[in-house]
């Protein structure tokens, strides 16, 4: 028999009273344990879910989670929250599965439209076959368990993690929101934001402040100013250009121990990972610290470094 959607009211008063469960205790009693995990991870995130007078969540099983860090590429769901963009981007997604209506499986047309907790639509399509859900990138799953009546609304579960359309910064955007006042001046100097802003997929290497003004210490010039002048604008393009990877490479990427990497600029960086740090070693020898890992952007990822990476120059 096909599943069916209607809205339904909460308050029918033909209808005896139920003791329905919490959408925590329906999660737990049918072994969601991601998901909670994953509401968990957002703070006030399954108390605000509660308070909500009226809902319908499409809940992920465990599997579907498991193939969606598969389809990221990452082992656990702190990696896979680090790749989307951090805990509001996760806010996001979950609120992606959460319609703030009552909805159960009986009596809706065969093609429906929800506007979701994320401020974004889900489509729902009725069939002889059953219920699929649809999600912003296109994407479409099963549900493979309807109807799990909860305290403020219905639970329905699902076999995949419905995506929305997630707001990650540009590569100049996350430079801005970190301080990185000095670089983008080089880049804008150069010329080559446009450059890193096109780019398909970049993992970029990006020097604090204090970094740039060891370098003009060491180089012993007093301004970007002065040195652009000392080593020309081909010169700074080179030195940007060695620390944007054409490859995408959170720090859980990173094999552990030394790997070389190509750079933009024609040349390679060692790159060193020993657990959880990082190094990073230009074509001179110089070794720095990745101070500030895995900034998600639009085209790639950002890693603070406390150092300037020099190419041969």
């Amino acid at each position: 028999m096909s599943l069916l959607f209607a809205f339904v009211s909460c308050d029918d008063s033909d209808e005896m009273p139920v003791d329905n469960p919490s959408l925590t205790e329906a999660a737990t009693d049918a072994g969601l344990t991601t998901l909670l995990s994953a509401v968990d991870a957002v703070p006030g995130l399954g108390a605000a879910l509660q308070s909500e007078a009226a809902i319908t969540v499409f809940a992920p099983s465990n599997g579907a989670f498991e193939a969606a860090l598969d389809a990221f590429g990452v082992d656990d769901l702190s990696q896979l929250v680090t790749k989307i963009g951090g805990e509001e981007n996760l806010q996001t997604v979950l609120g992606f599965h959460v319609v703030p209506a009552v909805a159960f499986s009986k009596d809706l047309s065969a093609t429906n439209t929800f506007t979701t907790l994320a401020g974004q639509d889900l489509t729902v399509n009725v069939s002889g076959s059953g219920v699929t859900v649809t999600d912003a990138t296109g994407n479409t799953v099963n549900v493979i368990a309807a109807d799990v009546a909860i305290d403020n609304g219905v639970v329905h579960v699902i076999d995949g993690v419905l995506l929305p359309e997630l707001d990650l910064p540009t590569i100049v955007e996350a430079a801005t929101a970190a301080n990185l006042t000095v670089l983008l001046d080089a880049v804008n100097a150069a010329g080559v934001g446009q450059t890193l802003l096109d780019a398909e997929a970049v993992t970029v290497f990006a020097p604090t402040n204090a970094a740039f003004v060891a370098l003009l210490a060491e180089l012993n010039v007093s301004s970007l100013q002065e040195l652009i002048g000392a080593i020309g604008a081909e010169g700074v393009q080179k030195v940007l250009g060695f620390h944007v990877v054409p490859a995408v490479a959170f720090s859980f990427d990173l094999q552990e121990g030394s790997q070389t990497v190509p750079t933009l600029s024609g040349e390679e960086l060692t790159v060193v990972r020993t657990g959880s740090e990082v190094t990073v070693t230009d074509a001179g020898g110089n070794t720095y610290r990745v101070v500030a890992a895995d900034v998600a952007v639009e085209n790639g990822v950002v890693h603070v470094i406390d150092g300037v990476l020099l190419p041969t120059l």
